[in-house]
């Protein structure tokens, strides 16, 4: 969650920063050709009314559907080549690493006789959660997300 949003914050800081530096871009002025979107014919009944959700294959998980995956996949090609094309996206990601970069640690709290907060040392994806035995004890990692998965 934590990297969807640092993407879509960075996303935004981009586009702004590419409408703030450049000439007025005008809606013909960008071509983007965005791949197909299969649709089903699936319809949900709620309390009497009948719910259309053409998309809903969408919602399968990617690690196990292929099709979904490729959608994704189609999907990323299309956003970062737009991405990639604002010259300057170096500039704005640095000074957003800079801005980002300070450690945060989360309120302590207690539970089952044990003192647990969260922790990011300041570019780290989700937040580390740390447990102490006690206030004068030294911490440790109870779970580190960032460890689960490169992405």
């Amino acid at each position: 969650m934590h990297r969807l949003l640092s993407n879509a914050l960075l996303t935004l800081a981009l586009i702004c920063g590419q409408l703030a530096c450049s000439s007025p871009l005008k809606a013909q002025d960008v071509k983007i050709t965005y791949p197909a979107t299969k649709t089903v014919d699936q319809i949900d009944e709620f309390h009497g009314t009948q719910v259309a959700d053409p998309y809903r294959w969408l919602e399968d998980d990617v690690r196990v559907s292929k099709e979904s995956a490729a959608w994704v996949e189609a999907q990323n090609v299309v956003t970062f080549d737009y991405l990639k094309a604002i010259p300057q996206r170096e500039t704005i990601r640095q000074r957003m690493t800079e801005l980002w970069n300070y450690e945060k640690i989360g309120a302590p709290f207690r539970r089952g006789g044990r003192y647990y907060f969260s922790r990011n040392d300041g570019l780290q994806n989700q937040n580390v959660l740390w447990m102490q035995e006690t206030l004068q004890s030294e911490p440790t990692v109870l779970l580190d997300p960032n460890s689960w998965s490169t992405d």
